[in-house]
């Protein structure tokens, strides 16, 4: 790009270095802003809250976890990714690859792809959550399961809906947030970051999908997390757009939370979104593979075209 921010000059390194202080300051920030707002409505124990022992099984409290969830989302994610895509290249939209719209067969595409690639994720979590450590890190492994368990309980308790206007807003914090606000960050700011550095796309779009994984902090479901980083990469540096991962990436968040509220409502039995599990899991996960690679390569043939066309 012609065009820089007053720190489109920084060396790439500092530049990640930098994303990462502004994005937790934005998060420090927007969360103490929304505390303040919040707590004259929602009463909670502030210490056990910080602590993190807060009882979610308490509509209040599971109310203002919720409002902590899309508070965070919003500070660490969407505004310091607005602010790094002015300071590093001045002109948002094109920073942060928002001003090219691709035809609606790509954004159909980007769909069809996620759906496909279902069993084989599902194939690989499965492979992650058996993965053991070494004796000598015993302690780690432990670690990593107790925090699992944890997120887990925190993710189901978030995800419980008994009406249609609270699967609404769970769909809006689960969904339509992150889509938005992970992909400003790792398929817009640090994805360019890493390729303007390493002048490799598909590096960068590796090492940005691996961040991606890393930063949920659930190690359990890293590789899944990692291989749909990927996809979402390449839909980006394929089309130009940042739009069809977000689009991507809202409907596989948005699928599982339908499923979840499904399931709870004993409307499906849970078989649908599990293939690619179990003993025959491997011959569901190479059909999901092979499709996904012939999808992506028209994906690739189509976003080329559309960019050519613009």
């Amino acid at each position: 790009m012609s065009y820089k921010g007053f720190l489109g000059g920084l060396h790439p390194a500092a530049k990640l270095v930098f994303t990462l202080i502004v994005a937790l300051t934005c998060s420090f920030v927007i969360i103490f802003a929304g505390t303040i707002l919040i707590m004259p409505f929602v009463h909670v124990p502030l210490d056990e809250f910080l602590a993190g022992r807060l009882d979610l099984t308490a509509p209040e409290n599971l109310l203002y976890g919720k409002f902590m969830q899309i508070f965070f989302h919003l500070g660490l994610f969407i505004l310091s990714s607005i602010f790094l895509a002015w300071a590093f290249g001045k002109k948002v939209p094109e920073y942060l690859y928002m001003k090219q719209s691709p035809g609606p067969e790509i954004f159909f595409l980007s769909v069809i792809m996620i759906f496909a690639a279902v069993p084989f994720i599902n194939y690989i979590l499965e492979l992650n959550m058996q993965l053991r450590f070494p004796e000598f890190m015993k302690p780690v492994e432990d670690w990593i399961y107790a925090s699992e368990q944890q997120a887990e309980q925190v993710t189901h308790a978030f995800l419980r809906a008994d009406t249609i206007s609270v699967l609404l807003f769970n769909i809006f914090m689960i969904a339509v947030i992150p889509a938005l606000g992970e992909e400003f960050m790792f398929r817009g700011v640090v994805l360019r970051i890493l390729k303007d550095w390493s002048h490799n796309a598909h590096l960068a779009i590796w090492l940005s999908a691996i961040l991606f994984s890393f930063i949920h902090m659930q190690f359990l479901g890293f590789f899944p997390r990692m291989i749909l980083g990927v996809l979402f990469g390449y839909m980006v540096i394929w089309s130009g757009s940042i739009w069809p991962a977000v689009v991507a990436h809202f409907v596989n968040n948005a699928a599982a939370v339908i499923f979840f509220y499904l399931f709870q409502h004993q409307m499906t039995d849970g078989t649908l979104e599990n293939i690619g599990k179990g003993s025959h899991g491997i011959y569901f996960a190479l059909i999901s593979i092979t499709i996904t690679l012939v999808l992506m390569f028209i994906f690739r043939k189509m976003g080329r075209t559309s960019r050519a066309q613009t």
